[in-house]
Parts: structure tokens; sequence; C-alpha cells
């Protein structure tokens, strides 16, 4: 990233119905959609890559119905990449993976719930929404539009496609899911899907479509991701994991508070706080892979389930690959290490660590103290700066970060509690909303 020059305040509040962060992460159409693939592919084995085959057998589709522009093809393929990320949320992949499958509205409504509220993808949301949602049921509802019921369609049967021939006993079945699709035809799926399809190459007699079309990664870069919707895109990615609890729903956004208003004061140059502020974003990615009962669980860990725990920095670090620049990349993975060699993953010492580092790993624990956990409550001020000086005082922190914080604490926490305010607010209203459209759909499924 280009160079700026220095200034006092770096971070400016954004004007309204702007994102709470002036912050870019300069990647890639590519790049971002990367990290979310590599990010779901730790959710469950079972779903490695099938993200991308869906949206690559969507392609084909769209390609042999034609009409559709560059910016219509990557939203909907980028939406396609993104459908399970309701996932992470749910206990029913077991019956997303197997091809019969039902009742598997969880993951579809906390997908649906994720793209309406934090992408700029709020329009096509109900596609992820009725995915597995039958014809006969799309076709009635006057309040969807045309445009998504097909989208919602085509979704779905990609969606059945891969995980059909993705199971070794179904590789040399074409007859047996042409046979499927005919009985299916305009009742789980509309004829003008299923002729889609068939108009694609995706079911030759060897069925051996796994291969990613050259051409559907060219039209993912066609059309660049503007700031806003890379952006949109990382938070839903990361509210995804942070909402698997409310003991988490806050942890990235108070890291991330904390970071940018030490590092405003610290590190001067505008690149040097939107490196913080990224690394610090992104320091909890691999947490994805880590289960739920070990986050959280209530009471000290097991040597075996703490190693487990601190193998989510590993996973982050598979998670950005290459896709981030080393310095980002770099604040992510060491928010663990302390400056005596103590801390993990890689035990390093004062000398590897610079100030953006130093300042995300401090950041990280006052928001764990502070915040609630399943196993205890949210520290006082008093005892969380006792804590932190400790350390200091131990060799653990920077004292001269923690001093600082010391001295600005009533601050800092004031912009904490003014930036997650409005998400708490938003995750409560998306846990009322989840069971308001759970309940509308079983009404749905239950109608001739």
């Amino acid at each position: 990233m280009k160079k700026q020059a220095a200034s006092n305040r770096v971070l400016v509040q954004p004007e309204r119905g702007k994102s709470m962060y002036d912050y870019i992460l300069p990647v890639s159409n590519k790049d971002i959609i990367s990290i979310a693939k590599r990010a779901f592919n730790l959710v469950d084995p079972r779903l490695m890559g099938h993200g991308e085959r869906v949206a690559n057998i969507m392609f084909q589709m769209m390609k042999a119905e034609g009409g559709y522009t560059p910016v219509q093809m990557r939203n909907l393929l980028t939406l396609a990449v993104l459908h399970d990320i309701g996932a992470y949320k749910t206990d029913e992949i077991d019956h997303m993976v197997e091809f019969e499958t039902k009742h598997v509205w969880n993951h579809s409504i906390y997908g649906y719930l994720f793209l309406d509220y934090f992408s700029l993808f709020k329009e096509l949301s109900k596609v992820v929404l009725f995915h597995h949602s039958s014809w006969k049921q799309l076709e009635n509802m006057a309040d969807v539009s045309e445009p998504v019921k097909k989208a919602a369609q085509m979704l779905q049967l990609a969606d059945r496609l891969d995980i059909y021939f993705e199971n070794p006993k179904n590789r040399m079945g074409r007859e047996p899911f042409l046979t499927y699709l005919e009985r299916e035809r305009d009742r789980k799926f509309s004829s003008e899907v299923i002729d889609l399809l068939l108009d694609t190459p995706l079911v030759p007699p060897s069925c051996d479509y796994i291969g990613i079309s050259p051409q559907f990664d060219r039209i993912m870069e066609t059309v660049p991701f503007t700031e806003e919707e890379k952006e949109s895109i990382l938070q839903m990615l990361i509210y995804a994991i942070d909402f698997r609890s409310p003991h988490t729903v806050t942890h990235t956004i108070t890291t991330s508070v904390i970071s940018s208003e030490l590092a405003i004061l610290l590190c001067g140059q505008k690149h040097a706080v939107n490196d913080v502020m990224c690394g610090a974003m992104l320091h909890d990615l691999g947490k994805i892979g880590i289960p739920v009962e070990i986050l959280e669980y209530p009471g000290k860990l097991s040597p075996q389930a703490m190693n487990v725990m601190r193998n989510h920095v590993n996973l982050t670090e598979y998670i950005l690959g290459d896709s981030v620049s080393d310095a980002v990349k770099n604040i992510a993975l060491r928010h663990h290490e302390k400056l005596d060699g103590s801390g993990y993953p890689r035990g390093l010492r004062a000398a590897d660590l610079n100030v953006p580092q130093r300042i995300v790993a401090i950041a990280d624990i006052v928001s764990a103290l502070t915040g609630t956990r399943s196993y205890k409550g949210a520290y006082s001020k008093n005892r969380t700066l006792g804590v932190l000086t400790g350390m200091a005082e131990q060799g653990l922190l920077d004292s001269g970060i923690v001093g600082l914080l010391v001295e600005r604490y009533d601050e800092i926490m004031d912009s904490v509690r003014e930036k997650t305010g409005p998400l708490l607010e938003k995750y409560q209203e998306m846990q009322d909303r989840y069971w308001e459209i759970l309940y509308q759909l079983e009404e749905k499924e239950g109608e001739p």
C-alpha cells in the first residue's frame, strides 16, 4: 500500500450510512473469495470446495441462458460461493450433505440474515433463504421476485448436483440422476432450470464435472469489488464466526476498536493504522475451525483441548494464505505471542514483535477480560488494568503500550461501547427474526 503522510488523527468518524471504520483491505476479488472459501473449508471436511463447485455449476447454467451482465454474474456467483455461510451456526450439516435432504432451514435462514444485515448483496439475500425450497413452494410466493425464484432454483439444483456426484457411489450414475430430474420436474425444480442444466456440459456420460472452468475465474475478476463491497464480505464472514454464541458477538469489534485507538496514538501514519485495523479484524478467523464445545467450555480446558484451541492461529494462517500483505498477516497471527518468548504458536520474543503486533496482542487480552464468557463475567476496570500491568511487569506485554492504555482507558472503552452497542442490538434482532422466519417457512412447508 502506498505510504501516506503522518497525522495525529488519521481516521475519522464515517458519514451516516457508511462503515463504522475507515480502513481498506488491499485485496483482489479472487483474494477475498479465497479467504471466504478457505474459512468455509474448515467448517466441515464434507463441505471442502463445495461452494466454489456450486458457483461453477451456476456459472455454466447462466452462460447457457445468456443475458446476464458481468456485475449480475459476479454477484450471483459470489452468492453461490457464500451460500453455506450459515452452516457454522447449526448442527444440520449431516442433513445438508444428504442428497434427498429435508428440513435444512436453519443454515438457509442464518445465511440469509448474514447477507441481509452485513453485506451489500441485500437484494439477493432471499436467494440463499430459498435455496432449499421446492418449486411448488416458490412458484406461489407472490412476495418473492421472479429473478430471485430462478436464482434460488439454480442454486438449489447446482447444490444438489454437486452433493450427488461428490458421493463416490454416484460418479457413474448419470442415468439415475437424469431420471431423478424428470421425476422432480415442476415439483422440486422448475422445468426452466432443469433444461438450463441439461444445456451445459456438466452432465456428460462420465459425470466428471469437477474441474473449475477458467472462464469462471475470469468472470469473477472482470468487475472488481469496491472497497465497500470487500469490507461487507469480510465483515459478514467475521460476524458469522463471532455470532457462534452471545459471548463472542463483540470480541472482534472490541479488539479492533481498542487496536485502532492505540494505533492512532502510537503509529501515526495512516497506512500503519490501516494495517493494525485489518490485522485485528482478521485475527480470530481460524476459530471457525474450532469446535464450539471447546470455544465455550465452562471452565479450564484440558491440555489436549487447549492444544486444539491454540491451533486457531494456524488455521487463521491457512485461511489468510497469500491473500493479504505480510504486515497484516503477521499482526493477525502474533496476537498470542509474548515479549519473553512464552507465547504461541512460535514462541517469538520482543525483538521479533513490532508495535502494531504488540498493540493487537494487548487489545485482544482487554477484549477477553472485559467481555463475558460461558465460564466468567466481565472484569471491572480495576481488575482488567491490574492484570495488564502485572503482565507488563513480568515482561510479557509492552509496558509503554499498557501505560498508554491505562491513561486512556475510559476514553477507549467509551469508544468500544459506542461501536459494539449497535452490533448487540443487531444480534438480538437477528435471533428474533430467525425464529419468526423459521415458523413461517415451516408453515409453508406444511401447506399442500
